[in-house]
């Protein structure tokens, strides 16, 4: 409400930070390189900017809007922010189930 108020929330994407890359790895809906994927399971830095980091952010949001276009399809609307929520809440449910997500230092994050 007031200048702080939103009305086009629907046109939000998912935030492409670190969680949801990570589950989306773990449910296999997105998958790395072999040798993107050896970084992060050593917990290497994924330099900001750079390639692979542009290609998880790039990936996870094109895996969240796909997901909730298939929800859609069958009846279970929700928004994409919505959806990024939920992605999040279920990743840090099972935190200590799924493998390490990417590093990577940047203040856009």
């Amino acid at each position: 409400k007031g200048l702080g108020a939103l009305k086009d929330m629907d046109k939000l994407t998912c935030f492409p930070d670190y969680r949801i890359p990570q589950l989306l790895h773990h449910l296999k809906i997105m998958c790395y390189s072999k040798s993107l994927d050896a970084k992060i399971q050593s917990k290497a830095e994924i330099v900001a900017g750079s390639e692979e980091e542009i290609a998880i952010r790039a990936a996870t949001v094109v895996a969240v809007e796909w997901i909730q276009r298939i929800l859609s399809k069958y009846g279970r609307d929700a928004s994409v922010y919505q959806l990024d929520w939920m992605l999040w809440e279920r990743g840090e449910a099972i935190l200590t189930e799924i493998g390490p997500h990417h590093r990577t230092k940047t203040v856009y994050y």
